[in-house]
């Protein structure tokens, strides 16, 4: 069983919703350009391999859609719940394992 690629999951996902909190935060910034995370597959799991920048479409204004960063921020959270009972669950099959040996 491999865990490293749900950690790996899990620090991307913390990553992005730092990201949507970070341009949510600063909304009403004028000129604010909102970062997207760009997420790939490695072996084993997941990481973030870099962060776009998206200029705002006119000057003095904020690059950020509220209603965007609420579904990246809800799915972040999903993301995160997922792989943390991916590995809750391959930590009780090992200490099953362990109890079946002993």
């Amino acid at each position: 069983m491999q865990i490293e690629s749900s950690v790996s999951a899990i620090k991307a996902s913390s990553l992005r919703m730092a990201l949507t909190a970070h341009d949510v935060a600063n909304i009403n910034t004028p000129d604010f350009s909102q970062s997207r995370p760009v997420q790939t597959s490695q072996n084993p799991g997941t990481k973030i391999s870099a962060i776009q920048k998206i200029e705002p479409a006119a000057p003095g204004f904020s690059a950020t859609d509220l209603a965007e960063e609420t579904v990246e921020q809800i799915k972040s959270k999903h993301d995160l719940a997922a792989n943390a009972s991916v590995i809750k669950t391959q930590d009780k099959m090992l200490g099953e394992t362990i109890n079946l040996v002993v």
